[in-house]
């Protein structure tokens, strides 16, 4: 959404497709080893056709290669062991908004799947959201993790 409008001025995303056309080629690891061409074509991402019969709408619609349009903080967060959306969806993403000198940060649970399950974990999200809108949104320029990782010197 954010490389669609400046609408707003900080964004989180967790577990986030940001190459739908790799995704569209993926083999889930949630149980059934199936594509996801499914999730396109059919439901949650209500294109409505292959990638072969309507590829504009993919292309329009793939955040990656939008992502030269973003102007919005971006907060990226996954669990490394995701089966449904491989993890490094996110740090492709995140790696062409750092290429773009895009203020991002990137954190990677390494023992979490799709949801966080670990209390810990669960904890530390939610207080970096907290810090991640409190700095971009209220001016709060406590969290140095975010100083430092939105630098791109």
């Amino acid at each position: 959404m954010i490389s669609q409008t400046g609408l707003f001025s900080a964004a989180a995303s967790g577990a986030g497709i940001s190459n739908i056309i790799g995704y569209y080629f993926n083999i889930s690891r949630n149980g059934i080893a199936q594509s996801e061409m499914w999730r396109f074509e059919s439901q949650q991402y209500r294109i409505g056709n292959s990638l072969f019969e309507k590829k504009e709408n993919y292309l329009k619609n793939n955040p990656l290669l939008n992502a030269d349009k973003i102007n919005t903080p971006l907060l990226l967060w996954s669990g490394k062991e995701d089966r449904v959306v491989p993890y490094t969806q996110s740090v492709a993403y995140y790696l062409a908004l750092r290429k773009l000198k895009k203020p991002s940060v990137m954190l990677i649970y390494p023992t979490e799947d799709h949801n966080l399950k670990k209390a810990s974990n669960q904890e530390d999200l939610s207080r970096r959201i907290m810090e991640w809108f409190d700095y971009f949104l209220k001016g709060k320029k406590t969290a140095e993790w975010i100083s430092y990782g939105t630098s791109n010197d």
